[in-house]
């Protein structure tokens, strides 16, 4: 038995969509539109999609809504996502906190944590203004905001069908590839 409570195989990815989540900065954008290439599935990010339809950034949409604004338009368009199969979907840093957003997770796909230390995060992130979580934090501040956000949510990143812990930078394309290679051994 795996973390979602059955067998690999009836957690295959197969039919059903591929989640990426994991903290902001860890790569699941890139990661997800490369294994999405190599799956020949469509990928979405699911960020992006939500500030395209609101016409509005991340930030702006904290900065003007709220963060609970957010959440449910994050709520809303994966229990579309979760209506359909065969994408490979990057999933927001915070999404998974939310119950009702992990049943629909985990219920309609094969769920993936990418994982970093806090201090390859913050060296990745250290330029960054659009994180509406840690923009207005700098240096060790930042890095501490970091690291207390990502052990709140640990223990949602660690529910995932696979984690993927890397204690260095690695290639997007070599995780994409690792990646690839499990989810065609068990497909």
């Amino acid at each position: 038995m795996n973390k979602c409570g059955k067998t690999l195989r009836e957690c295959e990815p197969k039919s059903g969509n591929v989640y990426l989540m994991g903290f902001m900065g860890c790569g699941k954008t890139k990661i997800g539109s490369l294994l999405a290439d190599r799956l020949g599935r469509t990928f979405i990010d699911t960020d992006a999609r939500i500030a395209a339809d609101s016409g509005m950034t991340i930030v702006e949409i904290f900065e003007k809504e709220g963060e609970n604004s957010f959440r449910k338009r994050e709520s809303d368009l994966l229990r579309s996502i979760a209506n359909s199969r065969g994408y490979v979907v990057s999933l927001g840093g915070g999404a998974v906190v939310n119950p009702d957003n992990w049943k629909i997770i985990s219920g309609s796909g094969f769920t993936i944590t990418l994982s970093y230390p806090p201090e390859i995060i913050a060296r990745r992130l250290a330029r960054q203004t659009d994180r509406p979580l840690i923009k207005q934090y700098r240096g060790q501040a930042r890095l501490d905001r970091i690291a207390s956000l990502m052990q709140v949510r640990s223990i949602h990143y660690q529910k995932a069908d696979l984690v993927l812990h890397l204690n260095r930078e690695v290639a997007p394309e070599r995780v994409a590839d690792a990646l690839h290679a499990f989810l065609a051994e068990f497909s």
